[in-house]
């Protein structure tokens, strides 16, 4: 089984970031970032899908107190990825 990366709080669908944007992105503090990488979205109802996710940072001004990732999701639709859904990494992405 993989690593629990977040629990979807909310979705943003963000042309310019070719992508979904997930809130809340882990720490940044918690680890490095992650390039594009294959996750398992495994949905509130238990059905499961699959997306690629990649990490990055976002400045700002001023900086927050928790600075985090900011997660990108592609491979998916907005109304495919319900609030409380969770993202998981492979088993060997740490």
């Amino acid at each position: 089984m993989g690593t629990l990366v977040l629990t979807v709080e909310d979705v943003f669908d963000i042309a310019s970031f070719g992508g979904l944007v997930v809130v809340p992105g882990p720490l940044i503090a918690d680890g490095p970032e992650r390039s594009e990488s294959p996750v398992l979205l495994r949905l509130p109802d238990g059905s499961e899908l699959s997306a690629s996710m990649k990490m990055q940072q976002v400045f700002q001004s001023p900086p927050p107190k928790e600075r985090r990732w900011v997660c990108i999701l592609a491979g998916v639709d907005k109304s495919e990825v319900p609030i409380g859904t969770e993202i998981w990494g492979e088993a060997d992405d740490t």
